[in-house]
């Protein structure tokens, strides 16, 4: 297979899973904050909206303040905002088009429809509709395209490719998230850990990772903050939790067989490692430097995409 094909692959299902985690989050937070406890400053709501993305910076370099239509058609629509969830449903498209000999005719259709959906809507349009509805179409669009990867490829490269983007991209949002809550719960006033507004943070944790029903059931609403973490980075069998993910990964890319010799600075070297470190640690060891832990493993994590890219997929 030829590299540029490998790459448009790789991100396309990178760019699946982005635009629903940024859709879900926005989602979440925005309407979750107009009915929040008293206690909850909206502004941090969308402060978290903006820092989960990374654009906070250069929102203020086009806005002077903080307001909900501002940040809601900057997250969304944007042209100036390369990781807007347009500019990730254009990158969908662009690259399912570049490689339509290899997908299928039903996934390429759906990502061609919903690229068309998504370009008729404005800042009036969005408006009208509101983000909850905006959000809900991305996010069942993405769930649609993820059901043609599974039910319509063959189990070959092209599938296996485009499943490595989507749960590379997936183990690095969902440390995002966790990382993102973790400073959120961090700005709450001691005063007032463990209350009200400590729970509503958790919450909104586990919704943003759309973990909240399975959460309960398998902790029997037993919302703890070192089980909440525990369920998210640990647990094997979630498809959502950072450990699953991992595993996932280092089974696809044994699977995909990269040419490369068996180093400390190849890629299967370097997943194994990642992988094998979760997998014999534990909640009690990680939970008193959470956000020192959750760091490093999004910067591994960045790193393995770059080492991707850079020995297998750059053209």
């Amino acid at each position: 297979m030829l590299s540029r094909i490998g790459n448009s692959l790789f991100w396309m299902g990178r760019y699946i899973e982005r635009a629903e985690h940024v859709a879900r989050y926005t989602k979440v937070h925005y309407v979750s904050s107009l009915d929040a406890p008293l206690a909850q400053n909206k502004e941090i709501a969308l402060e978290s909206i903006l820092d989960m993305v990374g654009v906070q910076a250069a929102y203020y370099q086009k806005h002077a303040q903080l307001t909900d239509d501002d940040i809601l058609y900057y997250i969304t629509l944007d042209d100036s905002n390369p990781f807007s969830i347009a500019a990730n449903i254009n990158g969908i498209r662009e690259n399912a088009r570049g490689t339509r000999d290899s997908i299928s005719i039903e996934l390429w259709e759906i990502v061609n429809r919903f690229y068309h959906n998504v370009n008729n809507y404005n800042a009036a349009k969005l408006q009208h509709k509101g983000i909850f509805n905006f959000s809900r179409e991305v996010e069942e669009f993405c769930t649609l395209a993820k059901g043609y990867v599974s039910n319509t490829l063959i189990r070959n490269e092209v599938w296996m490719l485009i499943s490595l983007g989507i749960h590379l991209e997936r183990a690095i949002q969902i440390s995002k998230i966790i990382l993102n809550k973790l400073y959120d719960v961090a700005k709450i006033d001691p005063s007032q850990q463990g209350g009200t507004l400590y729970s509503y943070q958790w919450t909104m944790l586990l919704k943003s990772a759309e973990s909240f029903d399975m959460f309960q059931r398998h902790y029997k609403n037993n919302a703890t903050r070192r089980n909440i973490l525990d369920f998210l980075i640990f647990n094997p069998s979630f498809p959502k939790a950072l450990t699953y993910n991992l595993n996932y990964l280092q089974n696809n890319i044994q699977a995909i067989g990269f040419q490369e010799e068996k180093t400390k600075g190849s890629l299967t070297f370097k997943i194994g490692k990642l992988a094998t470190q979760l997998q014999f640690l534990t909640i009690e060891e990680v939970e008193e430097n959470a956000i020192e832990f959750m760091n490093k493993t999004l910067e591994k994590l960045f790193n393995l995409a770059r080492l991707l890219e850079e020995k297998y997929l750059i053209f």
